[in-house]
């Protein structure tokens, strides 16, 4: 076992009764938001509660916290982009972002993980990988040592791997100790090693 699927883990939503699902405003969803830099000075992101309309019919307040996801990308608040800014991490921006409450109220403290290029970081012989699907859906990942080896640490502390149909943020034990140190309680990190499909439900 190589040391980078112990040091890396994967980003989940954490699912619980309080789960604050996102989704992007008519505005942003335009906007084409991933895997895209975003010229800095532009509007920020824009993104609600999923359920809104169902959560307002049953009196259910889903709170706004530290950290949230939409799709596999964290948005997370103020302290953690700040400590998150202190390292120079490659093919990657922290874009302001708002997050509006159920009542209408702006929370414009947030920032989106936009990943804007993905790099090539896995040994998919060592991968597990749908037989069935041409895509490289995977339901097990191994990251390649050489491959990471070649890239200086702090440039790669977060990344999304090519050549994986819909894969999730990784982000380094570096990253994960940012948000146990605001005590984020949303978010779900998986080392790799210890994560195969369905783990993170």
């Amino acid at each position: 076992m190589n040391k980078y699927n112990d040091e890396y883990y994967i980003v989940f939503e954490n699912y619980n009764n309080e789960t604050l699902y996102l989704s992007p405003l008519q505005k942003t969803f335009d906007r084409n938001y991933t895997y895209t830099k975003i010229n800095m000075g532009q509007e920020p992101l824009f993104f609600e509660n999923a359920y809104k309309d169902k959560d307002l019919l049953n009196s259910i307040q889903r709170p706004i916290k530290n950290a949230h996801l939409n799709l596999n990308y964290p948005i997370v608040s103020n302290k953690i982009k700040d400590d998150i800014n202190n390292f120079e991490i490659d093919n990657f921006q922290l874009y302001p972002t708002v997050i509006i409450n159920d009542n209408g109220d702006f929370y414009d403290n947030f920032w989106f993980f936009n990943i804007y290029n993905k790099i090539d970081a896995l040994n998919l012989e060592h991968c597990i990988i749908d037989e069935d699907d041409k895509r490289h859906d995977i339901d097990k990942y191994y990251l390649d040592e050489n491959k990471l080896n070649s890239i200086q640490e702090e440039k790669r502390l977060i990344f999304i791997p090519e050549k994986a149909s819909g894969a999730p943020v990784f982000v380094h034990k570096k990253i994960v100790d940012i948000f146990n140190k605001h005590k984020v309680d949303t978010l779900k990190f998986i080392k790799v090693s210890e994560w195969e499909m369905g783990e993170q439900f």
